[in-house]
């Protein structure tokens, strides 16, 4: 695989420091030497070599973070902030049961609303 430009590398060492989701809009914000267009650029071959990952919730703005361990999200419909869940795709696989189905990827979204206290 190629190796990573410059700015590639800029931009997947910011998503990797972020602690949850970022859209493009506001990680360029934390590359003000990178122009917009570059990130947004740069964001999609970051996600097609495979280094960063791209979810699109319910028509909302497209968010980012820097590929890790497979893992799934919440998503609060009141504030729309996004939860990582760690759940081994081995059991939820074993829970839907699919027979006679490769799976080549799993990803789980649950939305609903943050408990009142």
């Amino acid at each position: 695989m190629k190796a990573l430009t410059s700015r590639q590398q800029t931009i997947l060492d910011t998503l990797t420091k972020q602690p949850k989701l970022i859209s493009a809009r506001n990680l360029a914000t934390l590359v003000p030497e990178i122009n917009q267009a570059t990130v947004y650029r740069t964001l999609d071959t970051l996600v097609k070599r495979g280094d960063v990952s791209r979810y699109v919730f319910d028509g909302q703005e497209a968010m980012y973070e820097k590929k890790s361990e497979n893992h799934h999200h919440a998503i609060c419909l009141d504030c729309n902030q996004v939860l990582h869940i760690d759940a081994p795709d081995r059991k939820i696989l074993e829970l839907l049961g699919i027979k006679n189905f490769e799976v080549d990827s799993l990803e789980v979204v649950v939305k609903g609303r943050h408990a009142s206290h």
